[in-house]
């Protein structure tokens, strides 16, 4: 078992998970319309995705200094799956971390919990819809 899963079962907080993390680790998400940086804000999220969602690993594969990980579950009673890259340094944290989620109504119902719990850490730039980004009307 990879030790994220392990320390978010456990219920980890965000220094717990941060210490899985390289200091300039990137988090890409669907739900975010540019990448976190860093150890405290990426571990943050983290954190914060957990409270958003129920459910559970389903599988987990590694090959060198990549790991993917399958989740299964529900956010707001809605079936939610997520599938996660995670790629080590030589010493075994985490610098990247990319996720995908599926079906669509679920990830959006997902980005909603997110926003709030994340909006007052995280600008609004992380939220812009493409067409917000661009100038077009909302």
């Amino acid at each position: 078992m990879h030790k994220l899963i392990a320390l978010r079962e456990a219920g980890a907080g965000p220094g717990q998970i941060a210490e899985l993390l390289a200091p300039d680790v990137v988090f890409k998400s669907p739900v975010l319309s540019r990448s976190i940086e860093g150890r405290e804000l990426v571990a943050q999220a983290m954190v914060s995705a957990i409270a958003v969602r129920e459910g559970a690993y389903i599988a987990e594969m590694e090959d060198g200094p990549v790991t993917l990980l399958v989740w299964r579950g529900r956010v707001d009673g809605l079936p939610l799956d997520s599938f996660e890259m995670l790629v080590h340094d030589a010493a075994g944290l985490i610098v990247e971390r990319t996720v995908a989620m599926r079906p669509f109504a679920s990830a959006l119902r997902f980005r909603n919990a997110f926003y709030e719990r994340m909006k007052d850490r995280l600008g609004p730039d992380y939220f812009a819809l493409q067409e917000q980004a661009l100038g077009a009307p909302a």
